[in-house]
């Protein structure tokens, strides 16, 4: 999970990294009182998940309260890059003598943390990478006992701050279950660091052992999560037998989908692009969950209106009982009102797999569903054109 940049730097504040003075806004009159504590000249910086802010014009010095009411008004609420504005901050603008880069991530080939250091900050690390590619040193990270001063002070000038702050780095880093822990810049201002800017992503998975980090939830194309996105991830917060709903993204089409298997669930929605169908969704539900989990995840991406198709498919799963989770599909089916009458195509393989398209095929006579049953022996493909051909002509006959 991607923070934004008040969020991160609470995290930083965790590990004793200096930030200067800032107050988060959401309004016009939030930003009236902030700036009774503020004095100009003022920082205000829009909070998006994003970058270059800067070169967007969605930094700015304000030297007037009518400079300053100017940009809270052409931002707040408004759309930037694709983002709604929910936040600006007001910070306090410090005196800068030297501006830095620095940032602790994983090399996911050596399976390792390492830590960037450049003596360039405020600009792209890539385009000083593509520049001068050797002003950006490297130190490898053991994970057991974290980075050694000995080879930090390889990298670092001859102040002894700088180890100490890569150290608070560090600790924030591995603590907190980071991903990417990046201050750029990070200044040095009267002889103390200063992290200016903080761009933190969290891993997901460990947010359950911090019970004292308060951060907003994110969506997954805005900032702002849908109500079936923020829905969805409490299936697996509740319950951690298998995987449902962890990965749920909203989109404007009207095909529903829930998939599983990560390539195969990329191919489902790469093929009914290419067939001319529009996805209202992507979500996963893999590794064995139990029949009450998929039932939830059913009933939250089948409650959505407007839908034309429903698309369940999957790669052959080894591992996963095809009765229980199609029997949850069809558990969560029936609790959506009005009953569904548009087509829903089902291809999946697996254990009991030939069992439960019996009991599939039953249950949609009963209930009236018109469902479309493919095993594994045709390909994700094909059963994705038929969806998307099922679709067409449900649209056409309304």
């Amino acid at each position: 999970m991607k923070l934004y940049e008040f969020e991160g730097y609470s995290i930083l504040k965790k590990g004793g990294v200096e930030s200067p003075f800032f107050i988060t806004c959401s309004d016009l009159s939030e930003i009236s009182q902030a700036r009774k504590r503020l004095k100009f000249p003022i920082v205000v910086k829009v909070q998006v998940l994003s970058g270059k802010r800067g070169k967007a014009g969605a930094i700015k010095v304000c030297t007037t309260e009518a400079a300053l009411n100017t940009f809270a008004k052409q931002f707040l609420d408004k759309d930037f890059q694709g983002e709604q504005v929910r936040f600006i901050i007001l910070a306090e603008k410090i005196e800068i003598d030297h501006e830095y880069y620095i940032s602790i991530t994983y090399d996911t080939e050596k399976k390792i943390p390492f830590l960037l250091f450049c003596e360039e900050g405020g600009v792209d690390i890539e385009e000083v990478k593509a520049k001068d590619p050797q002003k950006i040193l490297r130190v490898d990270i053991n994970p057991l006992f974290g980075p050694s001063q000995k080879d930090l002070a390889k990298i670092f000038p001859k102040e002894p701050n700088f180890c100490d702050f890569a150290l608070r780095l560090w600790d924030v880093f591995w603590k907190y279950d980071l991903r990417l822990c990046e201050v750029n810049p990070l200044a040095r201002s009267s002889g103390k660091l200063i992290a200016v800017d903080a761009k933190v992503i969290l891993d997901d998975s460990g947010l359950v052992r911090h019970k004292n980090i308060e951060v907003f939830q994110k969506g997954a194309i805005s900032a702002i999560p849908t109500q079936r996105e923020l829905a969805a991830k409490k299936i697996d917060a509740e319950d951690y037998r298998g995987s449902a709903g962890s990965t749920f993204i909203e989109f404007e089409g009207d095909i529903a989908i829930l998939a599983s298997g990560g390539g195969a669930s990329l191919l489902v929605m790469d093929a009914l692009l290419a067939f001319g169908a529009k996805p209202a969704n992507y979500t996963e539900y893999s590794g064995n969950p139990p029949r009450e989990k998929v039932e939830k995840l059913a009933e939250i991406t089948l409650g959505r209106e407007g839908l034309s198709g429903c698309l369940v498919a999957g790669a052959y799963a080894n591992f996963t009982d095809i009765f229980e989770t199609l029997g949850g599909f069809a558990d969560g089916l029936l609790k959506i009102k009005p009953k569904p009458n548009y087509p829903i195509v089902i291809r999946r393989g697996g254990p009991r797999q030939e069992e439960a398209y019996i009991m599939l095929e039953k249950f949609a006579k009963k209930e009236g569903f018109d469902f479309h049953l493919f095993g594994p022996d045709t390909p994700i493909s094909v059963a994705c054109q038929k969806m998307a051909e099922l679709s067409k002509k449900y649209k056409d006959q309304k």
